[in-house]
């Protein structure tokens, strides 16, 4: 194992089942949390919310979760989901500590992704 997945593990994602979806192709898998950690969707979540435009709010969240499923993180995946789930609930009051505790999940996996390189 690299110390990328090492890491990964630790942070609790799903490694096993995600580097089968990605073939063990490593770099691939690297590439595409890199891009992930890039996502305007998280601007756009951010925005929205600044806004509370909470359709424009559940529609990047909703994007958000999906991509971080399928990297297989599922600290960030959890945090996320407990958002989208909120916003499809029209439960509004604790909308700003969830996405705070999203940009938090995120400043960690982004970390492992610094110490990776």
């Amino acid at each position: 194992m690299s110390r990328l997945i090492d890491l990964l593990n630790v942070y609790g994602a799903d490694t096993a089942v995600t580097m089968e979806r990605f073939l063990q192709d490593e770099a691939l898998y690297q590439s595409c949390l890199q891009s992930f950690s890039a996502d305007p969707a998280f601007d756009e979540l951010r925005r929205a919310l600044q806004k509370q435009d909470f359709t424009a709010a559940f529609n990047a969240a909703h994007t958000l979760k999906g991509v971080a499923g399928n990297l297989g993180l599922t600290p960030l995946f959890n945090t996320i989901s407990t958002l989208v789930e909120a916003l499809r609930a029209k439960e509004f009051s604790n909308v700003v500590q969830q996405h705070k505790a999203i940009c938090l999940e995120k400043e960690r996996m982004e970390s492992i992704l610094l110490c990776h390189n």
